[in-house]
């Protein structure tokens, strides 16, 4: 039986189609993670932490996802990518409470190492699902299944602010977040294909530890410097807005819904506009946007001129790493499992110098030359954009 036959069937009797159970699972389980990010600034006060040790702290969840991603091919091909799914919500959502019961750093940091290795699995083995499915189907679907990821972002990081501006602690409120994405991502993994037959063939040729290979280095620079600019954002953004310009907790969530809104408004359209403008043309046009914005929210005098930033790096930021899982699955000399899996582990290896370079040189020349710091090896992404160049068609003979 084809792919697209096996498709097919499970998609018959239901609207609910392999892709969209794709794109519902994107959107799941960016709820789940980013309720945690608004609250970063709460817990930081409840340690009575500085900049510096919070950097270290932040430090668990990329560490935790750096390990992850070494041993995630082998286990998304052992379990098949929709019981990793499957198991990755189970996992990561008792975890995800941890960091609110935190009463140090250390064992913040260690939090945080879990939440992201659990974390990181779930991820590789969504993307993996979801380029099986476009290649079986033979059109693209990635960009826009990153966009209900960051429609989920935005709902959970309005979530999260609307949770600290109501009072709630910490604690109970990712115990909450917990008790409604576990069910809810367990039904949809559920009813999502296995792809057996492609698997069995896999399984053989996954590697136990999944590193770059050389064909992959152009394109794993490009994803740094695009992951690099989002982690950013994701972690300090809060903190920046609070401390620099003197934001409420309703006046960050404005700000992480500018920077969700416009990621999700053109990675829902980056399929089609890959399609027309090519993915190369348009990586480096997003790269661009993106390095402008970093530069509004730099210069920012303002709360209203540092959302408009917010909104730009969202756009800028957004298609990148959806178009290099699609060129790395498209790259036959491995599985796709294994090719996605070491683009993850160099993009998530970005969050081990991102987040901590702004808060080093935060910590003696304050936020604005903290966040200026990534402004290089974001334009480095932009000069890398060739990479790119690939055909989703190509994956198919990788299934």
């Amino acid at each position: 039986m084809s792919h697209a036959d096996e498709l097919a069937g499970s998609a018959r009797g239901s609207r609910l189609t392999p892709a969209r159970l794709a794109m519902a699972a994107f959107f799941v389980q960016a709820v789940a993670l980013n309720n945690w990010f608004p609250r970063i600034p709460d817990v930081q006060n409840a340690l009575g932490i500085g900049p510096a040790e919070l950097s270290l702290a932040l430090l668990g969840m990329p560490v935790g996802g750096f390990i992850a991603t070494t041993l995630a091919a082998r286990i998304v091909e052992r379990l098949t990518a929709r019981r990793a799914i499957m198991a990755g919500f189970c996992v990561f959502g008792v975890i995800s409470t941890l960091p609110g019961w935190a009463w140090s750093v250390p064992t913040l940091f260690v939090a945080l190492l879990l939440m992201g290795m659990s974390y990181v699995v779930m991820d590789v083995a969504t993307n993996v699902e979801a380029t099986r499915i476009q290649a079986a189907i033979g059109r693209r679907i990635l960009s826009t299944g990153h966009g209900f990821w960051s429609l989920g972002s935005m709902l959970g990081l309005v979530m999260g602010a609307g949770f600290a501006q109501a009072g709630i602690d910490t604690r109970w409120h990712l115990v909450i977040v917990a008790l409604v994405v576990v069910p809810a991502g367990v039904a949809v993994a559920q009813r999502m294909p296995t792809f057996a037959h492609a698997l069995e063939a896999n399984a053989a040729r996954a590697p136990m530890m999944s590193f770059p290979t050389v064909s992959m280095a152009a394109l794993c620079i490009f994803a740094f410097g695009v992951i690099l600019g989002e982690l950013t954002v994701r972690t300090w953004g809060a903190v920046y807005l609070r401390d620099v310009l003197g934001a409420t907790p309703a006046g960050t969530g404005v700000g992480y819904a500018a920077f969700s809104l416009g990621m999700a408004i053109f990675r829902l359209t980056g399929d089609r506009l890959a399609d027309r403008l090519g993915p190369v043309l348009l990586g480096r046009v997003c790269a661009g946007v993106a390095v402008a914005g970093v530069l509004a929210v730099v210069f920012a005098a303002n709360l209203p001129v540092a959302v408009i930033g917010f909104a730009f790096l969202g756009v800028g930021v957004s298609v990148g790493f959806p178009l290099a899982v699609s060129a790395a699955a498209a790259i036959p000399e491995r599985t796709p499992a294994a090719n996605v899996a070491s683009l993850s582990l160099i993009a998530y290896s970005s969050t081990l110098i991102g987040p901590p370079l702004v808060g080093f040189v935060a910590e003696s020349g304050g936020l604005r030359l903290g966040l200026a710091a990534i402004l290089p090896l974001m334009v480095l992404s932009a000069l890398f954009a060739g990479s790119l160049r690939r055909r989703v068609a190509d994956a198919k003979g990788a299934l």
